[in-house]
């Protein structure tokens, strides 16, 4: 049984027909490559996780999440966990009666059959029937409305009628003609505030579809229309308006509006934390959940993210691509992120043990968090990957202050064997990550050995031979100014060339007039003063 793996699959088949639909593009490029040498199990595809000893509990999710997304992992976790797998079939199934998601339903109801687990007391048996039916009828009367709304011409009615009929798709699991009902309200959108709700709405249910690139693209619209609607606002609301503002209750709307675009702003950076981390940006997705406020996550985004997941997400993607001082600085000092470790005592654990280098501290607490990461169905694929990150800045900071290091208590430090420890220091050297050898015999890891004369001596002569260019350079300036030569441009046509020189020939007969008229002007000038002093003499 693989329900999640199912809806994943349907999804990714109709990412093309939508990029089609909405002409979006997306930059997949990867910051941090996946490492060929894992010795983890790979949590990806058909996996299974054990968390007989953890205190994972499925009440975390049913009451952090709402809506689809609730379903969503609660779905993950029963195809990836044994132990609690029928549990969390039979609460999926008792939340998807709240939605019109049938065929989602009849998938949990067959597979609870197939593996003979009794169906709960207040299971009915009409359900689907009631509810296809129910669905049949608002979709007619959604479809009738639009075509009255086209026939009088009422762009907001249309829009809105668009989105209606998005939305029913929607809560029925239908995401491609939610995507499609959601892109065809954009030419009736008149105003940014249109426009932000038209954005939002297809960033949902591309979501849902796992179509990253389209998330991305509109989440960068809906910010430059949050934009652009901020300045319209500042502009319109001068000092002088301000101060006549008389009733209290314009004041309290002004605020609202102020309110609800900074949670919209916020829900965006989830949107685009997550798609980022999908694609393998892992240090701008950090930098995307860094910016998430904790009111916000924890009032109005139950049916997105979690506070508690969020942390989770900041913590491996931070220790996977940050330095020590920008974690210290953005994470461990900022007060907006101390409210979300105050949720979560052994994730800030790991942030302390790794900034304070207690690595063994540290890796065992990540190790003992693993399988609750690997139930996560965004952040499981990308495990195996942030996990080694991490290792391989640790073993780099581990190494970094000796010249010479026991390989045997490196491994012990570490909490992995002697083998392991050898392969991953022979990625690291081959990488370029840490310069040293490997005494395989002996089991010890010298730093390479460097002459320091000999990388003076080439910098010196670098820098000799930089100068000498220079030099000879400006020497041969100097001679060609000296000696009055001037190079042709062949590229030049004849008729601008003729031009030039004659602009040049009457630049010349100017100046020549010019020293003419100097010296003149100083003979006349000194012929004067000749005159007056004789005139002088005779009187």
């Amino acid at each position: 049984m693989n329900l999640s793996k199912n809806f994943e699959n349907n999804n990714i088949n109709l990412q093309m027909d939508v990029q089609n639909l909405v002409g979006s593009s997306g930059d997949t490029n990867n910051n941090i490559s996946n490492q060929q040498h894992s010795t983890k199990l790979s949590y990806e595809g058909n996996y299974q996780v054990n968390i007989s000893s953890t205190n994972f509990e499925l009440e975390t999710i049913t009451s952090s999440y709402t809506g689809l997304m609730r379903i969503y992992r609660l779905l993950y976790i029963a195809d990836h966990c044994l132990s609690l797998r029928t549990e969390a079939l039979l609460i999926s199934l008792k939340y998807i009666q709240e939605t019109h998601f049938i065929s989602l339903y009849k998938q949990i109801v067959d597979e609870l059959k197939k593996q003979n687990i009794p169906l709960p007391n207040d299971f009915d048996s009409t359900w689907y029937e009631k509810t296809q039916r129910n669905y049949t009828n608002k979709l007619e009367k959604l479809d009738n409305d639009l075509r009255n709304f086209r026939t009088n011409s009422i762009k907001d009615s249309i829009r809105r009628g668009h989105d209606d009929l998005g939305d029913h798709y929607l809560d029925a699991g239908d995401f491609f003609n939610a995507v499609r009902c959601y892109v065809r309200s954009r030419d009736y959108c008149v105003t940014p505030r249109h426009m932000i709700t038209m954005c939002m709405n297809v960033i949902k249910a591309s979501f849902y579809m796992q179509n990253w690139s389209n998330v991305l693209s509109y989440v960068s619209k809906a910010e430059q229309a949050i934009e652009s609607l901020e300045t319209t606002t500042k502009s319109t609301t001068t000092p002088s308006t301000i101060s006549s503002m008389i009733n209290p209750m314009d004041v309290t709307t002004t605020n609202n509006i102020i309110t609800s675009d900074a949670i919209l702003a916020s829900r965006l950076k989830v949107y685009a934390g997550i798609a980022e981390l999908a694609t393998k940006r892992y240090k701008l997705a950090a930098r995307h959940f860094l910016g998430v406020s904790f009111d916000h996550c924890s009032n109005y985004f139950q049916d997105l993210i979690s506070p508690q997941t969020l942390i989770q997400y900041v913590c491996l993607c931070s220790l996977a691509t940050f330095e020590r001082f920008e974690l210290h600085r953005l994470i461990l000092m900022s007060p907006n992120m101390k409210q979300y470790l105050e949720l979560e005592p052994s994730i800030r654990d790991i942030l302390h043990k790794f900034y304070e280098t207690s690595y063994p501290s540290c890796i065992a607490l990540m190790s003992q968090y693993e399988p609750i990461f690997a139930l996560d169905q965004y952040l499981a694929p990308h495990l195996c990957t942030l996990y080694y990150e991490i290792r391989h800045r640790i073993i780099i900071t581990y190494f970094l202050p000796y010249k010479n290091a026991c390989m045997n208590t490196m491994a012990h430090q570490l909490n992995t064997t002697i083998d392991l420890l050898e392969d991953e220091l022979v990625h690291l050297i081959r990488s370029g990550k840490i310069k040293a050898r490997i005494d395989s015999k002996n089991k010890i890891l010298y730093v390479a050995d460097t002459d320091q004369r000999w990388y003076a001596y080439q910098h010196a002569l670098t820098i000799t031979k930089q100068s000498e260019k220079i030099t000879r350079a400006l020497l041969l300036r100097s001679a060609i100014i000296k000696a009055n030569l001037s190079v042709k441009d062949d590229s030049i046509p004849q008729s601008n060339r003729s031009l030039n020189n004659n602009n040049n020939n009457n630049n010349n007969n100017i100046n020549i007039s010019r020293r003419q008229f100097v010296p003149n002007m100083m003979g006349n000038m000194m012929m004067d003063e000749e005159d007056l002093s004789d005139d002088g003499t005779m009187n």
